[in-house]
């Protein structure tokens, strides 16, 4: 059964496939005890921090749902080697990275500097998973296509839509996305999705995991 299929019959199951956020720069302590505690008593897939915050997650949500931190965030501008470092800083406490590509990179025509960006955090990264988000709402369908094709070159096991500070994520996106790569790189769409029947309409236009900071309202529009 596919997850389109399986959330149309189980909507609640919706919960298994949100990474659930918040990488507010100012968020406090209190903010991500919250945030992991929504985790554990939803049964979302992760929490999503920012690189400061991932120890803390790592303690309480203690395997019992994934840690992901943002990685070169929210722009991607920092080079390889930073990025690198900041992985390697946080593998004891990460299961999962949400790498931003290097924006500035793409946007000037060096596409092989975007390749190499992402596969010098895949390899620091190791069999871990690492998304990449390529800001799809500041981006043309075919230079959505293209990047997409850069950041699976590169390696990443996802490609993600967006950080959520550029506009929200249209289903255009993601068809984009899912054109331009193969069966084995999954989708994260994320920016703007805060109840179940946009995650769904995410999912059924090929998406597999859904990032937002909404995600308890996300289940409670299932009910």
């Amino acid at each position: 059964m596919s997850i389109e299929d399986t959330l149309r019959e189980e909507p609640e199951r919706v919960a298994s496939i949100i990474d659930h956020t918040n990488v507010d720069p100012t968020a406090t302590e209190a903010a991500v005890r919250t945030l992991c505690e929504e985790v554990l008593e939803y049964g979302f897939c992760s929490a999503v921090v920012v690189p400061y915050h991932a120890p803390l997650a790592s303690e309480l949500l203690d395997g019992d749902a994934n840690v992901v931190a943002v990685i070169g965030f929210p722009y991607g501008t920092q080079n390889s080697a930073a990025k690198r470092s900041e992985v390697e800083a946080l593998r004891e406490h990460v299961d999962e990275f949400d790498m931003v590509m290097n924006r500035t990179a793409f946007a000037n025509d060096d596409h092989a500097s975007v390749v190499d960006d992402v596969k010098a955090v895949r390899d620091a990264v190791g069999e871990k998973t690492l998304k990449c988000i390529i800001e799809s709402p500041t981006l043309s369908p075919p230079e959505i296509r293209r990047a997409a094709e850069l950041v699976e070159a590169g390696g990443a096991d996802f490609v993600k839509t967006a950080v959520g500070y550029d506009g929200p994520t249209d289903i255009e996106d993601i068809t984009a996305i899912r054109d331009a790569v193969g069966p084995d790189t999954r989708i994260k769409a994320s920016g703007g999705i805060s109840t179940f029947d946009e995650a769904l309409a995410m999912v059924t236009a090929g998406a597999t995991r859904i990032g937002a900071s909404s995600g308890v309202e996300i289940y409670e529009t299932t009910q």
